[in-house]
């Protein structure tokens, strides 16, 4: 099923379910949330623009270990998360002129967290995952500019873009090639680390700030690792059109990303 007929079928807390906070229409969500609510203002120009659309809060969801590319990266903190503990904050979603559905991931947070908006993108989409069946419908973002994602949604709803370009267009704001991508993915994941190792001490929800750090640095592995085994110059240029050795050098650069054990940071 595409991505509208998805989280059509999607209850959330307002019917006892916690699949999500929050699944209907972004009219009936701008009518739930405070004033001063810090996505509120986008919401409301997404609304002007399009008023059927549709937007799903914190969808929950589980690190799947069945599958291949989240084995080989093998992070097996990411399977002691609680229960739909990774959560995708908002995605909105609706129709295009012509009829076909699409979706919009979007991030609360500012470009450094690009990588972890990707993450999501990738769990959410990949095999057996569950919108698996809608992975060209959707884009991944973070909402450091409303003027962007308000740019980037009306694209959506015009219907005359292909996705993928879209999404290519928005990563290289954020990063030119693989190398730069990674040094931004080592070194966002270092200053989780040290925050970590830096705060949790007096922290008062400890498990919080734990599975919080362990979801974030699993979203990274998987955005690296995902990124390196699906650009094709690098299978060629670096890797002589050897898928094994393409899939080695992806595990090797997930692999390096900095973080720090589960029961460590427990015993901290």
């Amino acid at each position: 099923m595409s991505i509208f007929d998805v989280l059509s079928n999607v209850q959330d807390l307002r019917k006892g379910d916690d699949s999500c906070a929050f699944n209907g229409y972004l009219e009936d969500y701008l009518t739930v949330i405070e004033e001063d609510h810090p996505g509120r203002h986008l919401f409301t120009q997404l609304f002007e623009a399009d008023e059927n659309l549709r937007i799903c809060v914190n969808y929950g969801f589980d690190v799947n270990r069945d599958v291949i590319s989240n084995q080989i990266i093998r992070y097996k903190d990411a399977s002691k998360l609680p229960k739909k503990f990774m959560k995708c904050p908002y995605l909105i979603y609706g129709k295009d002129v012509t009829g076909h559905q699409f979706g919009l991931i979007l991030y609360p947070s500012d470009r450094q967290e690009y990588l972890v908006a990707k993450g999501i993108y990738f769990a959410l989409t990949e095999q057996e995952g569950p919108f698996e069946s809608g992975r060209n419908e959707i884009v991944a973002m973070t909402m450091d500019s409303d003027e962007l994602c308000l740019s980037v949604a009306q694209r959506l709803m015009a219907g005359n873009v292909r996705v993928g370009a879209l999404q290519r267009e928005i990563d290289k704001r954020n990063f030119k090639n693989f190398d730069e991508l990674n040094r931004l993915a080592n070194d966002y994941a270092l200053n989780l680390k040290n925050n970590v190792m830096t705060n949790i001490k007096e922290h008062q929800h400890r498990g919080e700030i734990i599975y919080s750090t362990i979801m974030r640095w699993f979203l990274i592995k998987k955005a690296v690792y995902v990124h390196y085994m699906t650009n094709k110059d690098l299978l060629v240029t670096i890797n002589e059109n050897n898928i094994k050795k393409q899939r080695h050098n992806a595990k090797t650069f997930a692999d390096q990303i900095p973080f720090v054990a589960f029961s460590e940071m427990w015993r901290l």
